[in-house]
């Protein structure tokens, strides 16, 4: 396979330190980002398993259990994914990763009733995107340089909220046509396109390489360095709120009589907007000034919801959601991939995208909870007043726009 310059390949260690994606417009990275596309596209079109469980006979609470089991396995095994990246590089996970969701998928197809293997291939599929995270992740902090981390971050999202927004309604026409295994082999489909799209970027571990020389990934330095917590906390905020965005928006919709489908199709249009756009901006500017301008408008857009959700108003907050959204996540990462050292960054990545997804297990049972002792106008108001707090923390914390090289 041809070898792509040193300043835009996908192998951030074959020049050390200075080696970066020249441009992220160009073929190395967008080749990676399509494979975020695909193996979100993966991950989303099993947003709609709860049906398939339900024909199968599940009880709501086996259903929720069987949805969650993917989340925890996937929160659980982030730690052991950053100490693979540390020794084994980014490469050789995300290659692991892509192949084990691909497996999993495959295993859907054998899969009758609720029981045990069910719980196993859920767990191995979890164990599978956990991988694929963990190596990007930590591939983008560091083949980037922290002065293109928002563009590139900002791409990042585009693709996974891309993904989010196109998988789920493809999935339902599958499903009407061509019945659930078609979704299964669409969904498999997927996996293996984002290996083809990864071989073809030519992210492959150097010759002769394991990692950085099997470095050890610590995350006590993590947990020593305060701006750094801080930004964790602001993640899991976000990511919290944002999961009650997606997984409550249907219910106070149809409780108001109106379809979710109008709010959700705006406010992705305008995230993926955002994302693709501001990056630049958000490089110039600062990332942290972004996180001042991006939770104002995240908190008044969830505030706004129940009472603007029935008319045409309901483009007023679901434009303010997506902006939100569309600002935060890049910012949150972009700011995460500039803690630590080169060695450091696979713990800081591991570390920023399990607290993110354990904002997304939260958001549900916490936001599900508040649901059931309020109601679903009062969730919302809740779940703005979050995002108020978010607001302050990255306020009057002392969350850095460069990180030092050695905390702790």
């Amino acid at each position: 396979m041809r070898q792509v310059p040193v300043s835009g390949t996908l192998d951030s260690r074959r020049g050390g330190d200075n080696a970066v994606f020249a441009e992220m417009w160009q073929r190395p990275f967008l080749l990676l980002d399509l494979s975020y596309f695909l193996v979100f596209s993966n991950i989303s079109l099993f947003y709609l398993y709860p049906i398939v469980l339900e024909g199968m006979g599940a009880t709501p609470e086996a259903i929720g259990w069987v949805m969650g089991f993917f989340s925890l396995a996937t929160v659980l095994t982030r730690p052991l994914m950053g100490k693979l990246v540390g020794s084994r590089g980014e490469s050789p996970v995300m290659w692991m990763g892509i192949i084990v969701v691909l497996l999993a998928t495959i295993g859907y197809l054998f899969l009758e009733s609720v029981g045990l293997p069910l719980f196993l291939v859920r767990v191995v599929h979890g164990i599978g995107y956990s991988a694929f995270i963990s190596g990007s992740f930590s591939l983008v902090a560091t083949a980037v340089s922290p002065e293109k981390q928002g563009e590139a971050y900002g791409m990042v999202g585009a693709a996974i909220m891309g993904a989010g927004a196109i998988a789920p309604p493809v999935g339902e026409i599958l499903i009407r046509h061509g019945g659930v295994p078609v979704l299964y082999w669409t969904a498999a489909a997927c996996a293996l396109c984002a290996c083809l799209a990864v071989f073809l970027a030519g992210v492959k571990p150097p010759p002769g390489s394991r990692g950085q020389q099997g470095q050890k990934v610590r995350y006590v330095p993590l947990l020593k360095d305060l701006p750094f917590l801080f930004l964790m906390v602001s993640t899991l905020l976000f990511a919290n709120c944002q999961s009650t965005l997606v997984n409550f928006l249907a219910l106070i919709s149809t409780r108001e009589g109106v379809g979710s489908g109008r709010f959700f199709f705006v406010t992705f249009f305008v995230a993926i907007i955002a994302l693709l756009t501001m990056g630049k901006v958000m490089d110039r500017f600062g990332k942290r000034l972004f996180l001042r301008l991006a939770y104002p408008l995240f908190a008044l857009g969830l505030l706004l919801i129940p009472g603007f959700i029935a008319s045409w108003r309901f483009l007023l907050p679901a434009i303010l959601c997506g902006a939100g959204m569309g600002l935060l996540f890049p910012a949150h990462n972009a700011l995460a991939a500039g803690y630590g050292t080169r060695e450091q960054k696979p713990a800081a990545m591991s570390f920023f995208t399990s607290v993110y997804d354990t904002g997304f297990i939260t958001g549900a049972v916490f936001s599900g909870w508040i649901a059931q002792v309020w109601n679903l106008g009062g969730l919302f108001i809740v779940t703005g007043s979050i995002a108020v707090g978010g607001l302050l923390i990255v306020l009057f914390s002392p969350i850095r726009e460069t990180a030092m090289r050695n905390p702790g």
